[in-house]
């Protein structure tokens, strides 16, 4: 089962194919060592590709409309995923990327639809913010912070 926002789209002999990039920079220069500097985890992307029928244009249009849709800011809208894999690697929001493709199929009477939806707000993503909030240097820490908010608390006495 393949849907977006719950909406589902027929999609016959889908397939899903994953992907992530695991970012590093080669540390060695000009010698033969074999350090990398780590540069993160990037977000995934989900290649999908089946088949909608000739009867379900209606289907067709939902999907071409939400690989276009775009939030009151310009953004690609984020949509909630339902899909195996997406589940298996823990992908809950995606938004479209890259390429839309749509073909017409004689020999089966159905469209070949094919698009990658990019992962938004990835595991990764999760896990480098809350480190930085970790890491974030708290007012409490800060003891002439604590003495400027304690005489403006007294002078606004």
């Amino acid at each position: 089962m393949f849907a977006l926002n719950g909406q589902t789209f027929g999609l016959k002999n889908l397939t899903v194919s994953f992907e992530r990039e695991l970012k590093s920079k080669d540390m060695s220069a000009q010698s033969s060592g074999t350090e990398q500097a780590e540069q993160g985890d990037k977000a995934a992307t989900l290649n999908v590709s089946g088949l909608i029928a000739f009867h379900d244009i209606h289907k067709l249009e939902a999907l071409q409309t939400m690989s276009s849709a775009k939030d009151d800011k310009g953004n690609r809208m984020v949509y909630t995923i339902v899909e195996e894999m997406a589940n298996a690697f823990k992908i809950k929001k995606v938004r479209f990327s890259g390429r839309f493709s749509a073909a017409q199929q004689d020999n089966v009477m159905a469209w070949q639809v094919s698009f990658q939806l990019k992962e938004s707000n990835s595991v990764a993503e999760q896990k480098e913010a809350r480190q930085k909030e970790q890491t974030k240097a708290k007012p409490t820490q800060n003891p002439r912070f604590q003495q400027s908010l304690k005489q403006n608390e007294e002078a606004g006495r």
